[in-house]
């Protein structure tokens, strides 16, 4: 009688994979009942409450309507320029902070841009507090006194002062110019940490076969970059939705609601409103946004990584 010995080792082996995904199951779950805690009741909270007639100044709580918020929503002028505001926001934002901070990181990366002086230089404004950014901000464009009035108007670029945030064809664009002031820094410095871990004998290997900076940027540097630009594109995405300091401080939504954005209208729906259901279901319409962010994050990562498993 022959016995076989893969027959008998791979069972061995299933049981052992499968007693560490036990162990590793095990181990996760005191983590995984805290992440429902703080995140999962949350959630489910704001979902119910959204299909909520709650509304404090009416002294009105608990009377389920279903979607009537969500309907009223979709129906109100207000929330379409909201979303419209909040998506051109992220795409601009988005693509002008990572192309900027890929500028910046291709600089820091060369040997004349590596003295750590530029690197704190860079950090000064995502080390600002988000507050304070606003509020310095908010000195710039002051049309009386602020210094990019003073600027313009001393080198005639500017014939007379701006109201840069009580126009509203220039508010949004203004605060979106101290929001990626103040993004570049972070997405600059994930940017470096990838260009630092592309290997150099693949440098190397291009200048021998003579390529020049752009054809190596083209075919060397990008390629080695995918992963890393697109989690700074999803990342970049999520917080551009998020973002409300600058908002509230400077222009509170105005003028005519050129800068209100779906999380500010969130804020102002419950709590000057004070419509909890209604500001509620502008709150899910926007987690459900981030959301399919995150799906289209893991969708594009899975097969890269199906693919370096394959090959491991």
């Amino acid at each position: 009688m022959t016995i076989d010995p893969g027959a008998v080792a791979r069972p061995t082996g299933r049981s052992y994979l499968a007693r560490r995904r036990r162990t590793g199951t095990l181990l996760v779950l005191p983590a995984l009942a805290v992440l429902a805690l703080i995140l999962a009741l949350p959630i489910a909270a704001s979902l119910a409450l959204s299909l909520m007639d709650a509304d404090t100044a009416d002294f009105r709580f608990g009377v389920f309507v279903g979607l009537d918020n969500y309907r009223t929503l979709f129906a109100d002028p207000v929330f379409a320029l909201a979303l419209r505001n909040s998506i051109y926001w992220m795409v601009v934002e988005v693509a002008v902070v990572v192309v900027v901070a890929l500028w910046f990181a291709l600089l820091l990366n060369h040997p004349m841009g590596r003295w750590s002086v530029f690197r704190i230089i860079l950090l000064v404004p995502w080390a600002l507090a988000p507050v304070a950014n606003a509020v310095l901000w908010k000195w710039i464009y002051n049309s009386s006194y602020g210094i990019l009035n003073f600027l313009g108007t001393a080198t005639g670029v500017l014939p007379d002062p701006v109201v840069w945030l009580g126009d509203p064809g220039l508010a949004l664009n203004a605060l979106l110019v101290a929001e990626i002031w103040k993004e570049i820094p972070f997405i600059t410095l994930l940017l470096l940490a990838g260009l630092q871990n592309v290997p150099r004998i693949l440098y190397r290997a291009s200048r021998l076969d003579g390529a020049g900076p752009w054809q190596t940027f083209r075919f060397v540097t990008l390629p080695q970059l995918r992963t890393t630009i697109l989690i700074c594109i999803v990342l970049q995405s999520i917080w551009a939705l998020k973002s409300f300091d600058l908002v509230y401080v400077l222009t509170r939504g105005g003028p005519a609601n050129a800068t209100t954005m779906l999380n500010f209208l969130a804020y102002r729906v419950s709590f000057q409103f004070g419509n909890l259901g209604l500001g509620a279901a502008v709150a899910d319409i926007l987690f459900f946004v981030m959301f399919l962010l995150a799906l289209a994050y893991v969708r594009v990562f899975r097969p890269a990584r199906a693919a370096e498993r394959g090959v491991a």
